[in-house]
């Protein structure tokens, strides 16, 4: 009788990893972008990709920017689209199409925490929030409900927001929405050059401090009109000024049109933006004395 010869052809370890690599690399999920009014392709996370990202983030704990921009590259690693960008010609005035690589720093804040939601929720990564009760000072702990969270984010109007003020003297057009990614993530690095060599002390008190710079991305122009001769305009635009210029110009407002307790341009950005994207999260009662407690993302590391 004449041998059979196996035909299965024997593969070696790397191939196969590479082969399950491929294959899970085709596993999408698709996630509309609201900015870009349009949806976009992410391939699930790998085991490895949340081990690096978690050891990352554990070695870096006090370093905003570094956590900021590892979750940045995540969801540039995540997207399998282009972006189709729209143009008009100058000359001819028709409508150009042309694609670009997809680059999460060119989009908004919203989208970064969006696309991250969305990513948490279909890889089920369900981490755990731990806060201290505000009444009692016990550590408490709860999971964030992604889907809820998402469902809440997909309702959120993301049209720019003008707020009016006036004094005896001036009216004062705040327009405002959520900062580009680029934007958060240069804040964190300029935040980290300043106080980097701080006590832990004085860095509780300078994060006071830079929680009002940040909240002054939020403001994307300012006009401010003359009462008494309303021709008299001045407009600025605080999307293409520096920290150190926004800083400076916000400095010299009166104090009334910034942080009056229930009608200043501070506590409006708080309520309108960050407040609004806190407010998806949940409200939990503390284990030992059961008061009431936000129980939000407190900052980007947070996140995970």
């Amino acid at each position: 009788m004449k041998e059979v010869k196996n035909s299965t052809n024997v593969i070696d370890n790397n191939s196969i990893i590479n082969a399950f690599k491929n294959e899970f690399a085709t596993t999408v999920n698709v996630i509309y972008i609201n900015s870009l009014k349009t949806e976009l392709k992410f391939r699930e996370v790998s085991v490895t990709e949340q081990k690096s990202l978690s050891k990352l983030m554990i070695e870096n704990e006090d370093r905003r920017d570094i956590i900021y921009d590892a979750q940045c590259a995540l969801i540039n690693n995540l997207c399998l689209d282009d972006v189709v960008v729209k143009t008009t010609n100058t000359e001819s005035g028709e409508e150009v199409t042309t694609t670009e690589k997809f680059d999460i720093y060119n989009l908004t804040e919203f989208d970064r925490i969006r696309i991250l939601m969305e990513i948490y929720q279909t890889n089920y990564i369900k981490n755990d929030i731990t806060y201290t009760c505000k009444e009692c000072g016990m550590q408490n702990t709860y999971k964030i409900d992604f889907t809820r969270v998402v469902e809440l984010l997909n309702n959120f109007d993301l049209t720019d927001k003008v707020y009016t003020l006036e004094d005896q003297y001036r009216i004062y057009n705040f327009t405002m929405n959520y900062p580009s990614v680029r934007q958060v993530s240069n804040f964190y690095k300029n935040y980290n050059k300043k106080y980097k060599n701080t006590s832990k002390q004085e860095k509780e008190v300078l994060e006071n401090l830079s929680n009002i710079e940040y909240i002054n991305l939020f403001i994307k122009q300012i006009e401010m009109i003359n009462k008494k001769d309303k021709s008299n305009r001045q407009v600025a635009d605080l999307s293409i000024m520096s920290f150190n210029q926004i800083e400076q110009l916000i400095s010299y407002f009166p104090q009334t049109i910034l942080f009056d307790d229930n009608t200043g341009v501070i506590k409006y950005i708080t309520t309108e933006f960050i407040e609004a994207i806190n407010n998806t999260f949940n409200y939990e009662k503390c284990a030992s004395c059961g008061a009431i407690n936000y129980a939000g993302v407190g900052s980007v590391s947070d996140f995970f």
